[in-house]
C-alpha cells in the first residue's frame, strides 16, 4: 500500500456506527483524532523521503548500504532512528485504537494501515542496523587487554569469527557457545575475538563482557548492561522482565554480549536477545551445556576448543619455565601430559619449575598425579594441583592469597578492600601489598584490571576448600571496616563502593545473625543503604535471613520498589503507608520501632487509606 495515498484526506472518508435501523449513530474517527493521525503520518513520509534521498546520494558516491564501509553516517543514522521511533509511536497508538469495539469496515481500514506501517518499521529497523556498521568500530566494555604471548587455535578462531561477522539468518544472529575444560584458553580466545577489527565493525554499539561464574546475580548483571545502554536504572525486579527490556533496547542496536564462564544454562536464556543485529558469545566448561540449551534455543551453535598438541605444550612450557637455552629433559613429555596439555596448567607448573633445576622436574610429574587434597570434580585435576603447588611455594605469603576467598564476587574484587584486609590481618604495607598483587598477576594466579582483581572460578573454588577459615576471614574483614566507622557504628561506615553493598553479606557469612537482623530492622540503616546503593541492593539484603518480621519489611519494600527506584526520599512515607495499619503488626516491637523512626523522618505524614498498586 502506498503511504501517500493513505495521507490523502479524501481517501479517509468518515466511518459511522450503524444501528439495526441502518441509522448513523456515531462518527468513528473524530476530526481531532483524524488531524493528529494525519500530521503524524505526514511526518513519517517526510522522513522517508529524506532517507530515500540520503540513500540515493550515498549510492551515487559508491557507498553500499548493505555492506560495512569506513564512511561515517552518524547524521543519517540519527534520521533513521527518529524515523523508526516515530513509526513505533504511531503503531502503538493505532494498535490501541484498533482494540476498541468497532465495525468491520473500520477494522479493515486500520488493519491495512497497520500492516503497511509494520512493514515500514521492519524495513527501517534493518536498514538502521546496516547503516550503523558504517560507523566507528565498537567500544569495548570490561574486556581485558590483549595477551601477547598465547598461541591461538586459528581453526576455531576463524570459525567463530565467521559466525560473528555473518549476516543475520531469519532476522536473528544465533548465539555461539565456546566450550572447553578450565584452563584451555576460552576466555583468551573470546578476548581476541572482542579485539578483532572486523568483529568490532559488525557491532558498532559496543562489545560488552560479563563475568558470570558460579554464584552470579543475573538480574544485577542485566541491570548493569541496561544501565550501559540507558544511563539510568529502570524499575525492573524480575529476570524475565529484564530480558524483555534488553531485547527492546537492542532492537535498534548492533552489539555483542560476551558471557564468560557460564555454569548454568538459565544464565544464557536471560541474555537471549532475539533481535537482528546483536549477538551473544558464551564461554563454558560444562560439557552438557549445549545439549541443555538447545531445548530452548534451537539455532545455537557450539565450538569446542581443544588443548595444545604435545609439541605445542612442550614449547609453551619451556618458554614459561625460562629454560629455552638449556637441554630439554626426556621426561618432559610426561610432564606436559600430566598437565593435560592445558595452557593455564602448563603456565602454573612452569612457575614452579622455573625455580628448580631440571633434574628435579621429574618429581613434578608425581606431584601433579598424587594430590593430598580433594578437588571439585568439575575442574581438571591437573590445573587444581598445579595451582596448589604454586600456593605452597609462597610459604607464609600464601595466606595473603588464601584470604581472597572472603570475596564472593571473585570477578570484581576492589583492590582497596584487599589492601584494607591485608593491612589489618597481616600488617602488610600498601607498597608491599601492591607488589604481591603484581607477583600474583605475573604468575597467572589472578588478573588485574585497573584497580580491580579477578580470579578464575577454579581459583576461587580452591580458596574455598578450607571452609573453617572462611568464617574467621569474614570476621576479620568486618573488624577492619569497624575501625573505619565512627561512634554510630555501622551507620557511619565509609561510602566507598563496597561497604554498604556487602556488609550484610559478610555479617551472614561470619554467622553474626542477630547483629544482621538488628541492622535490617533499623530504619536509619535502610535509609543509608538505599542512598548509597539502590532499592534492588537493599532488597537483596533481606534474602540473607529467614524471619517472619523481616518478611513484612521485605514485602513492603518490594511493593514500594518502583517508587523508591525514582525517588529514594520516599522511603519513610512508603513504609508508613504500607505498614502503619497492618493489624498483626500493632504489637510487633521491631516493626513499631521502624515506623517510629520513619515518622521522625517524615513528620508531616498522615495516614490515608491506601489502594492496591496498579500492576
Amino acid at each position: 500500500m502506498d503511504l501517500k495515498k493513505i495521507l490523502d484526506r479524501q481517501t479517509l472518508q468518515p466511518q459511522y456506527v450503524i444501528d439495526h435501523n441502518e441509522k448513523k449513530t456515531a462518527v468513528i474517527l473524530s476530526l481531532v483524532k483524524f488531524n493528529e493521525l494525519f500530521d503524524k503520518i505526514a511526518s513519517v513520509v517526510q522522513l522517508t523521503e529524506n532517507l530515500e534521498r540520503t540513500v540515493a546520494q550515498m549510492n551515487k558516491k559508491g557507498v553500499s548500504i548493505a555492506e560495512p564501509t569506513a564512511v561515517t553516517a552518524s547524521g543519517n543514522m540519527e534520521s533513521i532512528k527518529q524515523h523508526y521511533e516515530l513509526l513505533n509511536k504511531i503503531l502503538e497508538d493505532m494498535q490501541e485504537y484498533q482494540a476498541t469495539d468497532i465495525v468491520v469496515k473500520r477494522k479493515l481500514m486500520l488493519q491495512n494501515i497497520l500492516s503497511t506501517l509494520e512493514k515500514e518499521v521492519q524495513t527501517r529497523k534493518s536498514l538502521l542496523g546496516e547503516v550503523k556498521k558504517q560507523t566507528n568500530p565498537a567500544d569495548l566494555y570490561n574486556v581485558a587487554e590483549l595477551p601477547t604471548d598465547i598461541i591461538k587455535d586459528l581453526v576455531v578462531f576463524n570459525k567463530v569469527k565467521q559466525e560473528l561477522v555473518a549476516k543475520p539468518v531469519n532476522g536473528q544472529k544465533p548465539p555461539i557457545i565456546l566450550s572447553a575444560p578450565s584452563g584451555a584458553g576460552k576466555s583468551v580466545m573470546a578476548t581476541y575475538l572482542a579485539h578483532d577489527d572486523d568483529v568490532r565493525l559488525v557491532f558498532p554499539d559496543g562489545i560488552f563482557w560479563l563475568d558470570l561464574g558460579t554464584e552470579t546475580d543475573i538480574l544485577a548483571q542485566q541491570m548493569t548492561l541496561i544501565q550501559k545502554f540507558t544511563n539510568s536504572i529502570p524499575a525492573i525486579f524480575d529476570i524475565e522482565e529484564a530480558t524483555k527490556y534488553l531485547t527492546k533496547l537492542c532492537e535498534t542496536r548492533a552489539c555483542l554480549i560476551i558471557l564468560d564462564d557460564v555454569c548454568d544454562s538459565q544464565d544464557i536464556l536471560a541474555f537471549n536477545l532475539t533481535v537482528e543485529h546483536s549477538q551473544i558469545l558464551v564461554t563454558t566448561s560444562d560439557d552438557n551445556m549445549v545439549e541443555i540449551v538447545q531445548y530452548f534455543i534451537s539455532n545455537i551453535t557450539n565450538h569446542n576448543l581443544t588443548p595444545f598438541t604435545e609439541k605445542q605444550s612442550i614449547d609453551f612450557f619451556i618458554k614459561y619455565s625460562k629454560q629455552e637455552n638449556k637441554t630439554v629433559p626426556v621426561y618432559l613429555e610426561d610432564l606436559v601430559y600430566a598437565c593435560d596439555y592445558l595452557p593455564l596448567a602448563l603456565k602454573l607448573i612452569a612457575n614452579v619449575a622455573s625455580n628448580q633445576p631440571t633434574s628435579e622436574w621429574a618429581e613434578l610429574v608425581k606431584q601433579l598425579r598424587e594430590s593430598e587434597l580433594e578437588f571439585p570434580d568439575k575442574y581438571p585435576q591437573s590445573i587444581m594441583q598445579a595451582l596448589h603447588l604454586n600456593v605452597e611455594n609462597f610459604g607464609e605469603s600464601a595466606d595473603y592469597y588464601l584470604a581472597l576467598g572472603v570475596f564472593p564476587n571473585y570477578s570484581n574484587i576492589p583492590q582497596f578492600v584487599v589492601l584494607l584486609l591485608w593491612r589489618y590481618l597481616y600488617q602488610l604495607t600498601d607498597e608491599n601489598a601492591i607488589s604481591f598483587i603484581k607477583e600474583l598477576t605475573a604468575k597467572n594466579l589472578l588478573q588485574l584490571n585497573k584497580k580491580s582483581l579477578k580470579l578464575h572460578s577454579f581459583q576461587h573454588d580452591y580458596l574455598l576448600l578450607d571452609s573453617s577459615e572462611l568464617e574467621k576471614l569474614h570476621t576479620h574483614l568486618l573488624a577492619a571496616y569497624r575501625r573505619l566507622c565512627g561512634q554510630h557504628g555501622w551507620l557511619s561506615g565509609p561510602n566507598d563502593g563496597y561497604f554498604f553493598e556487602y556488609l550484610c553479606m559478610h555479617l551472614h557469612h561470619a554467622n553474626r545473625l542477630s547483629e544482621l537482623k538488628l541492622l535490617l530492622l533499623d530504619f536509619d540503616w535502610m535509609e543509608k543503604k538505599l542512598n548509597a546503593t539502590s532499592v534492588y541492593s537493599l532488597l537483596n539484603d533481606y534474602e540473607w535471613l529467614e524471619d517472619n518480621t523481616l518478611d513484612f519489611v521485605k514485602k513492603a519494600l518490594y511493593e514500594a520498589a518502583p517508587v523508591l527506584n525514582s525517588d529514594k526520599a520516599e522511603l519513610a512515607t512508603q513504609l508508613l503507608d504500607r505498614l502503619w495499619e497492618v493489624t498483626e503488626l500493632k504489637n510487633n516491637k521491631d516493626i513499631q520501632a521502624i515506623l517510629n523512626q520513619a515518622k521522625e523522618a517524615a513528620p508531616n505524614w498522615q495516614w490515608q487509606p491506601r489502594f492496591p498498586d496498579k500492576k
